[in-house]
């Protein structure tokens, strides 16, 4: 059986020799897209637009403008009249806050008083909207201590609330983004590579000699997928090594574990590229097949949109997806140091998963040896 799965796989590595064009396109475009993530989300979020609504006109409305001003988040871009204005520049993406200071802003700060000021946040620019506000309610809280109370920054700081941050410190949204881009990354290509096991056959009219082979379906699936699945992991180590030497992700877990559960999780989603080519008549529909249950799999698998955010029927359809399990596995190693005393049920339920696959995909592909 050994002997059998080895000769398939040979096979399959010399197809992919031979193919000088798409190999070196997975690798380079792998590199290439997982460096401008890690470029966008380790940029700053700053020089946010800011329009300013000034109904006090005082020395203290003017210091507090300034202080917003002076943050490297935020950029003061106009100040005017009325909110119905701040809502016409947000129309236009020309603010994403506004700030409205109430007439009386100065007097009450001069009697010690603390007056509230209003904040409008662009809702249709979320991400910048949430880091603008935050920014703005901590810089407006310092200057009503520093106005109305006279207190410098190390009267009050012993009085904020203590807030401790575990496995990313500094909040770095790469931290959270790379393992799970790379991931992603070396899941479609190897797919791709999958998927166009058996639709090459039919293609290049090889397929009826691939069916009178003395082999058993499953030989032929586990040699199909074993190509694939040694190009997936050598994607997988290039891009592991790039998040962490390269783009300084921390790896704080077991590589040896994470290794392991990646095999596995590659032999799942080969036997699902497998049978996707099983099911296609040409490469180029086994390939669009491909990205679109990529798609599919990107909702479900907390990609884009968290899992727990998601309604009870969709949280539970998410179970059924390999990389929904994969990326909680890459995140928990890499950032936690956890094993599998906490990884377990994710690690059972992909290798449940591939189980499924791979029965469905041998009992496909004897259909057509029957």
């Amino acid at each position: 059986m050994i002997g059998h799965i080895i000769t398939i796989a040979w096979k399959e590595l010399l197809h992919l020799r031979k193919d000088r064009f798409l190999i070196p396109v997975f690798v380079i475009g792998g590199i290439l897209e997982l460096s401008l993530i890690a470029w966008a989300t380790g940029q700053p979020i700053d020089n946010i637009p800011m329009a300013v609504v000034d109904l006090d006109q005082s020395p203290q409305s003017e210091a507090l403008i300034d202080a917003l001003d002076a943050s490297d988040t935020l950029t003061h871009k106009q100040t005017v009249s009325s909110v119905d204005k701040v809502y016409d520049l947000m129309q236009r993406n020309d603010a994403v806050l506004g700030v409205v200071i109430p007439e009386g802003y100065g007097a009450a700060v001069t009697a010690g008083e603390r007056p509230s000021v209003r904040l409008i946040s662009n809702g249709a620019e979320a991400v910048q909207a949430t880091e603008a506000e935050r920014t703005a309610q901590d810089i407006i809280f310092r200057q009503g201590m520093r106005d109305a109370y006279h207190m410098e920054p190390a009267d009050y700081e012993s009085e904020l609330p203590k807030v401790t941050v575990k496995y990313n410190e500094d909040l770095k949204r790469g931290w959270y983004t790379l393992p799970a881009e790379s991931g992603f990354i070396f899941y479609i290509f190897t797919v791709i590579l999958a998927s166009l096991a058996i639709s090459r056959e039919r293609e290049r009219g090889t397929y009826e000699q691939l069916l009178v082979m003395p082999y058993r379906s499953i030989e032929v699936i586990l040699g199909k997928a074993l190509a694939p699945m040694l190009v997936g992991t050598s994607l997988f180590l290039a891009m592991m090594g790039l998040t962490v030497f390269a783009f300084g992700v921390p790896f704080r877990g077991s590589f040896i574990l994470l290794l392991v559960i990646a095999l596995l999780y590659l032999m799942a989603e080969m036997n699902k590229g497998v049978l996707m080519s099983i099911g296609s008549r040409t490469q180029l529909q086994a390939m669009l097949l491909v990205f679109v249950l990529a798609i599919v799999d990107m909702i479900f698998s907390g990609y884009a949109v968290a899992v727990d955010t998601m309604p009870p029927a969709i949280r539970t359809l998410s179970n059924f997806v390999p990389i929904r399990h994969w990326l909680i596995i890459v995140r928990g190693v890499m950032l936690k140091d956890v094993g599998l005393s906490v990884l377990w049920p994710h690690v059972a339920a992909i290798l449940a998963i591939g189980v499924v696959y791979a029965t469905i995909t041998a009992s496909q592909y004897r259909r057509h040896t029957d």
